[in-house]
């Protein structure tokens, strides 16, 4: 079998998923049948894929012709690879290759993965009614849809998609962390060390710790990995309290070396589908502070292995800091990563998701159906 894997950007969570995937899908499937189409300005994102698996697109917007490079570099890789999976990550790639690839005479399957429904952010009445239906029109030549929390299949049963091409394959990664980059393990502060991991703009809530960071100069040390993905968020510029340091992207050892100096993990998302981020965390023994959305309260048990604040507001996350500071941090932090250990390897995403792909060339569209059931054994924290 051959699985060609598609991203319109993939920077981020969906560059994690997809490298932690990779040893695995090239092990089971053999050595040239994993393909990936991604931004040329995207390659260093992925870690241990060699050169002859990946397929480069020019883009340097979400404009038309970026979209356009896209649209391009897939079918031309479809027509050399010839893949019997083409593995679609996040909405606009869904949107706009699902049409393309159904003209095709011989069309693979169609296998798409939102990463977090379009129809779930915060946009205008219009554009979510617009979102929802185009996401239920797509649905209906996609032949499975791959949902990463049970909060993402919810939404998108709630949103009238036929749950036969609904499977939830909830994320994982590797139990084995990456080695530690110590040039990058200094970290020399008598306050609270806070860790954020992200791009930097609204659904992230890049601006709402800033604000909450403020509040709290004398009592949290903050440090921000990330940047923005496209353009410049608009409040990517503004003046950062004293206690908040803005690092830029880095590579997974020093990610890892941060990881091992922070006392606290912060995902102060407005909206998030699963957020991998969590589980870096946890597998690091770190405590999580974030906002109870999403599939983050699957996750993160409120008071056990974290702090869940709500609403979703500077206010809250600071009182959530507040509440976090008075935890035995090291105590909260082990008990997540032995939630980490029993629910989130990447070895039982593999199981299911390779399943997802047997049964649809075998033409079987009832097991993949209980291969969900049995990848959906987590329990609900709501």
């Amino acid at each position: 079998m051959k699985v060609l894997h598609v991203a319109e950007t993939i920077r981020g969570g969906i560059a994690t998923y997809l490298n932690e995937l990779h040893p695995h899908q090239r092990t089971s499937l053999g050595a040239g049948n994993v393909h990936y189409v991604i931004p040329s300005g995207h390659r260093t994102d992925l870690v241990g894929i060699e050169d002859a698996e990946i397929t480069e697109f020019g883009r340097s917007d979400r404009g038309v012709s970026g979209l356009f490079r896209m649209l391009v570099a897939t079918l031309r890789a479809v027509h050399r690879q010839q893949p019997d999976v083409v593995h679609l990550h996040s909405s606009f790639a869904g949107l706009v290759l699902r049409p393309f690839l159904l003209l095709r005479r011989k069309r693979p399957r169609v296998v798409y993965c939102p990463h977090g429904w379009a129809f779930s952010r915060e946009t205008g009445r219009l554009s979510h009614q617009v979102t929802k239906i185009t996401e239920g029109i797509l649905a209906k030549i996609t032949d499975r849809i791959i949902c990463i929390s049970r909060d993402e299949y919810k939404e998108g049963v709630q949103a009238g998609i036929d749950p036969d091409r609904l499977v939830l394959v909830h994320n994982g990664i590797s139990k084995h962390r990456p080695l530690l980059d110590t040039v990058s393990a200094i970290w020399p502060s008598d306050k609270t060390k806070v860790l954020f991991i992200g791009r930097l703009d609204r659904q992230k809530g890049y601006d709402l710790l800033t604000e909450a960071a403020r509040a709290l100069e004398d009592q949290v040390d903050v440090r921000i990995v990330g940047a923005s993905v496209i353009g410049k968020y608009k409040d990517e510029g503004r003046a950062l309290p004293s206690n908040v340091s803005l690092l830029g992207w880095q590579d997974r050892h020093q990610i890892e070396a941060q990881l091992e100096k922070a006392d606290l993990v912060v995902i102060p998302s407005r909206w998030e589908a699963f957020g991998l981020v969590a589980l870096e965390a946890m597998r690091a023994a770190k405590p999580i502070i974030a906002f109870r959305i999403g599939a983050l309260p699957e996750i993160v048990e409120d008071g056990v292995t974290g702090v869940l604040c709500e609403p979703t507001s500077a206010a809250q996350l600071a009182e959530g800091f507040r509440r976090a500071l008075k935890l035995d941090l090291p105590a909260v932090g082990q008990r997540g990563y032995e939630r980490f250990r029993q629910l989130y390897d990447i070895e039982k995403t593999h199981r299911v998701l390779s399943q997802v792909y047997v049964d649809l060339g075998r033409g079987d569209h009832i097991r993949s159906r209980q291969q969900a059931e049995l990848q959906s054994d987590s329990p609900n924290n709501f």
